[in-house]
């Protein structure tokens, strides 16, 4: 909100300077966000042009000394035809900045040496509404005489400035300059200087001309009307213009400007309509019709509903209550009678239109944050006041008011006591009555009670189990927040955190996104056919489901046990829109029928990635860096794996002695039972048992300050030796040196028995590891022992081979 200190002025003797102003305002809690300068322009200043002369090197060039004041004139060279000898005109010396940012130094034009440039209102970043002729694409001429080397500001008066405060949204009363000034005369230690208002009657019956009907009083509790006629249409009085656009408001004519004027002094929204475009005179309140289109003043096509409020007239909608009048009723330069509206609408009716047409305004902001009705009825009144003040019509008979419930005096009680303890202060109640007082609030002590009056502009004070609150709120900013000495809080407080379990969850989520996976929330509902597709056994555990009792359909008539049929789903749905590729995970709960009381929930962690560059190696590296991340060691693959899972590409995870999950390749079948076209790569995990044997320790290890030696073998075993049993084997083993790394890299089946030296029913597998020792440097011998200490081990175990 837009504080203009000329317009402040009117209500306030200001006896401070602006940042003093702007720093007791914040105690007071109102930011003062900046303090802008009515001229933006600084370094410019009144001069008397002595002579001009024509430029000697430039036909267009006039070169003019001038006085500012000082000892010597100074030398402007200068363009402008309209300047002449005598005359007075702003001059801009170095250093100066213009409104536009740019900054002023001498410099030669054309062989000339100019100390500065003439300004015009351009320059200034005013127009004629600061000052006659400003407007004018030219030099300015000062009309009066000045002092030579006056500032320009105080010529022009416009050396005062413009306060930008920030408002609360509990303080819509605030959102005028009367609000303001009323919490400003508090801060500067005054009463506020309330405007006299009378209330005008014109000539006639203002019924004759107009009248009005409210259909839907709940949606608008009050609407008053006056009639102006006899309208002289033209701009506004200059100190009109100049306060608006101070305010940040564009004038227009003198009718909107009136209402824009009252808007912002009183912060009640009003509105114009030439009476002329009203059919039959007669203003309807009404909710829109179904399909009904208004045309607002910005010109566009505006489709409404039935919950939004309309003012129309017998035949057509001729505004949006609360947001925007229409076209067809504008104020014109031919209108002759004008309807002026103050009403008051239901904040929440406009908030929900204002979102429905995505359009919002000042007169919409205002009502959002809710209006009062003597508030309205003030608007009013200012604006016939500054219709006759203006000469801009004739104003006829009274008001006109459909008013569903007239506006009654409100009274509250506040606890004297429980305000004390609320601010830890030790106030009087008469202290406290004082301190209201000064912003209109009146109230009396009675015991230890507060009896307030609450001002029919204190909307944000309410009744009830709220009084005492709002009441300290309004003592404790005005004694003083900074006057009341700070205590430790006093109570049993906690710091919240989260839970390991869902710290755990959240931290697996974020690995599982950072490794290109998209999480999936699938319904918990499924389909009795999905455990068919899925191959399962009769006697299959995921097969004790649970039924709900009143399902949506057949296909979500069970609760499900397992992921993996959603997230096949979620894969056929992506190769559907051939999307080609995809990584998904999801974190959910699954129930079993296996209890007589109630079911047993689990939860499960399940991640399926599918495409191209995926194999079930990529998901087994997920994995493996994921539990790296989470903290669980000790995991490793055995042969296993549901029916749904490929033969040859499954396993069972396994963390110390327990099986954790399983991870692999769908089955071809359930590939085709799901229509896949792709093969899709699967791992389901328990999350609790996940979460069980993860640690939150983590071991460093420090780098190895010996050479690392890598060694590789292959081996010839039985075809049935998995690779996991070797790897344990040679990990087992103990040797001088430390082995570590291990692991499996070829694997060769022969086609044929004895095919590269392999006899029948054995297989071929490679393996890489890597040998170290914490305090010297391996020798050869410590190498060889190792290794001869390694194949011994897996002869004993398994009868394997070196393969030559």
């Amino acid at each position: 909100m837009k504080l203009p200190l000329k317009w402040l002025k009117d209500f306030v003797d200001f006896n401070t300077t602006p940042q003093d102003f702007a720093n007791r305002m914040l105690l007071r809690g109102f930011e003062v966000a900046e303090i802008i300068p009515e001229l933006k322009a600084t370094g410019v200043y009144v001069c008397t042009i002595d002579s001009i002369e024509q430029h000697p090197n430039a036909e267009r060039l006039r070169v003019c000394k001038v006085n500012v004041g000082g000892e010597e004139d100074l030398v402007i060279v200068t363009n402008a035809q309209n300047v002449y000898e005598g005359c007075q005109v702003p001059v801009a010396l170095d250093g100066a900045v213009l409104s536009d940012g740019m900054e002023i130094h001498p410099t030669k034009m054309r062989g000339v040496l100019s100390s500065g440039m003439f300004c015009g209102g351009a320059e200034l970043g005013i127009g004629d509404a600061e000052y006659e002729g400003a407007g004018n694409d030219s030099v300015l001429i000062l009309h009066e005489p000045h002092p030579n080397g006056q500032p320009i500001a105080e010529a022009l008066d416009l050396c005062d400035c413009i306060f930008d405060v920030e408002l609360t949204p509990n303080r819509p009363d605030c959102q005028s300059i009367i609000g303001l000034a009323r919490e400003a005369a508090s801060v500067l230690g005054q009463r506020m200087k309330e405007p006299e208002l009378p209330r005008i009657t014109g000539e006639g019956r203002a019924e004759d001309y107009a009248s009005v009907t409210v259909l839907n009083p709940t949606l608008c509790p009050r609407y008053m009307a006056r009639v102006v006629t006899d309208l002289h249409i033209e701009p506004s009085p200059k100190w009109m213009q100049l306060r608006l656009k101070l305010a940040g408001l564009r004038p227009i004519n003198n009718i909107v400007d009136i209402t824009n004027y009252v808007l912002l002094e009183y912060g009640h929204p009003m509105h114009a309509f030439d009476l002329a475009c009203i059919a039959d005179s007669h203003i309807v309140v009404r909710n829109a019709f179904e399909g009904e289109i208004v045309t607002t003043l910005d010109g566009k096509e505006r489709p409404v509903t039935p919950d939004m409020l309309l003012i129309a007239d017998p035949t057509k909608g001729v505004g949006i209550a609360g947001v925007m009048g229409g076209l067809n009723s504008e104020i014109t330069e031919s209108t002759k009678v004008t309807l002026f509206e103050s009403a008051v609408f239901l904040p929440d009716n406009i908030r929900h239109t204002t979102r429905k047409l995505r359009h919002s305004t000042d007169s919409s902001a205002r009502f959002t944050k809710g209006v009062e009705a003597i508030n309205a009825e003030k608007a009013i009144d200012r604006a016939v006041q500054l219709v006759e003040m203006l000469g801009a019509g004739r104003v006829i008979g009274g008001m006109i008011d459909v008013c569903a419930k007239k506006p009654e005096e409100r009274t509250v009680e506040a606890d004297i006591l429980h305000i004390n303890r609320i601010l830890s202060t030790e106030l009087s109640g008469e202290k406290m009555a004082e301190l209201l007082s000064g912003i209109n609030i009146e109230c009396e002590v009675v015991g230890d009670k507060l009896k307030v009056r609450v001002p029919h502009f204190r909307t944000d004070i309410e009744d009830g189990i709220e009084t005492d609150w709002d009441i300290a709120e309004e003592v404790g900013r005005l004694y003083g927040y900074d006057n009341i000495e700070p205590t430790l809080m006093v109570g049993r407080t906690f710091q919240g955190r989260l839970g390991a379990s869902f710290a755990f969850e959240d931290k697996l989520k974020d690995n599982m996104a950072a490794m290109g996976f998209m999480e999936l929330y699938n319904y918990n509902f499924t389909s009795p056919q999905e455990y068919d597709q899925l191959l399962l056994p009769e006697n299959d555990e995921k097969r004790q489901t649970v039924r709900l009792r009143n399902p949506f359909g057949e296909d979500q008539s069970l609760m499900r046990t397992t992921l993996i049929g959603g997230m096949l789903r979620t894969v056929q749905l992506n190769c559907n829109r051939k999307t080609g590729a995809g990584r998904f995970f999801e974190v959910g709960n699954v129930h079993f029928d296996n209890n007589p009381d109630l079911p047993e929930e689990r939860k499960l962690f399940g991640a399926v990635c599918f495409g191209a560059n995926e194999s079930f190696f990529t998901l087994k590296g997920v994995l493996e860096q994921l539990f790296k991340v989470l903290g669980v060691e000790n995991v490793r693959y055995e042969r296993g794996g549901g029916e749904y899972l490929h033969p040859g590409q499954r396993a069972l995870i396994v963390c110390g002695d327990e099986t954790i999950g399983e991870i692999g390749c769908v089955h071809p079948a359930v590939k085709r039972n799901y229509d896949l076209p792709v093969n899709a790569y699967i791992a389901e995990i328990s999350f609790n048992k996940l979460f069980g044997h993860a640690t939150a320790v983590r071991k460093f290890n420090a780098l190895p300050k010996f050479p690392i030696v890598p060694r590789d073998i292959a081996i010839i075993v039985d075809r049935d030796v998995e690779s996991q049993t070797v790897v344990d084997i040679i990990e087992a083993v103990k040797t001088k040196a430390l082995i570590g790394n291990v692991r499996c890299f070829d694997v060769f089946y022969p086609k044929e028995p004895g095919e590269k030296g392999i006899p029948e029913g054995r297989k071929s597998m490679a393996f890489r590891f890597e040998l170290r020792n914490e305090d010297h440097t391996l020798n050869d011998e410590e190498i060889g022992q190792s290794v001869n200490a390694v194949l011994k081990a897996l002869k004993y175990r398994l009868n394997a081979e070196l393969r030559s």
